[in-house]
């Protein structure tokens, strides 16, 4: 069913625990047990290789995939799995798709993989936007000129802003929504790649390292208006929680419900550094519960 897919991570030590429960998360699940696992490696101990390896997952050291991000990121090297994301059709040329899932992600479901899979298999970038339903302020604004206009300072606009891009192209990201690059698919052979590097380098020249796969991904489907589809937020799924105490699994917050397929632990820096961190979250009954956000078999 998955054998055509290759889902791809990556991290260094400091990540560890955290891409063992994102591997445990896939191979646990009797689907999951033969689908194709690549780790990109950071900086991974000999004894984590060995572990992953023991999970028949391939590792592969991707390299500083772009020298100018590499003198930027001054002895940061895990920041070359941020460069990577965007060469991996190069990394994995013999993968017919690809779906990238961040370290500090897991798995609940396999549903995203079929919907990943659904929308690459049209040629189109599957991803998850961030003006969703769960969002109360999905843009952010200054105001200015004694509050009688207002600047909008979204994400993508801030960036490109701070990337020194030209001004029609910071323009063109004013109001966009982050499209989330935590979680995305493609096949190798899609346009998007090429595009993707071009304005990966682009953003490099005066922009940060660490933002600029996301920023990359916006200018590639925002400005050249490449093809993708937005997934449903159990695809990628960052807040606000609920859990169904029944069925034991995360689910929407709002009705339906549904499960939610990959935890996203984006911003949750206590839940990635204590497996026992507790979040206050809702049941689907609107009582306060607490739960750790870690995946525990």
């Amino acid at each position: 069913m998955f054998k055509d897919i290759t889902i791809v991570s990556g991290g260094n030590s400091k990540y560890f625990q955290l891409l063992k429960e994102l591997a445990l998360s896939i191979r646990d699940k009797p689907q999951g047990k033969n689908i194709n696992i690549v780790f990109l490696d950071g900086g991974l101990t000999s004894e984590n290789i060995i572990y992953f390896k023991n999970l028949n997952i391939e590792i592969i050291d991707p390299g500083w995939c772009n020298h100018l991000a590499e003198k930027k990121s001054t002895g940061r090297d895990f920041l070359k799995i941020n460069i990577a994301k965007m060469y991996l059709d190069k990394i994995l040329p013999n993968k017919k798709t690809i779906i990238w899932i961040d370290a500090d992600a897991w798995l609940q479901t396999l549903e995203s993989i079929n919907l990943f899979s659904l929308v690459a298999n049209k040629n189109k970038l599957a991803i998850v936007s961030q003006a969703t339903r769960l969002e109360s302020k999905n843009i952010q604004f200054k105001k200015v000129f004694t509050h009688r206009f207002v600047e909008l300072r979204n994400i993508l606009y801030k960036n490109a802003r701070r990337a020194g891009l030209k001004k029609e192209l910071i323009e063109q990201m004013q109001g966009r929504p982050t499209l989330n690059a935590g979680a995305f698919s493609l096949r190798q052979n899609a346009p998007h790649w090429e595009r993707f590097r071009y304005w990966q380098n682009e953003i490099l020249k005066k922009g940060r390292v660490f933002t600029s796969d996301q920023l990359a991904i916006g200018l590639t489907i925002y400005h050249e208006k490449l093809s993708y589809e937005a997934l449903p937020d159990i695809c990628n799924y960052i807040n606000p929680w609920r859990y169904d105490k029944i069925n034991n699994l995360f689910v929407d917050y709002y009705a339906p419900y549904n499960p939610v397929s990959i935890v996203h632990l984006a911003g949750q820096d206590k839940n990635r550094e204590d497996a026992a961190y507790k979040v206050e979250m809702l049941d689907l009954n609107d009582e306060i519960i607490k739960k750790s956000l870690r995946y525990h078999k």
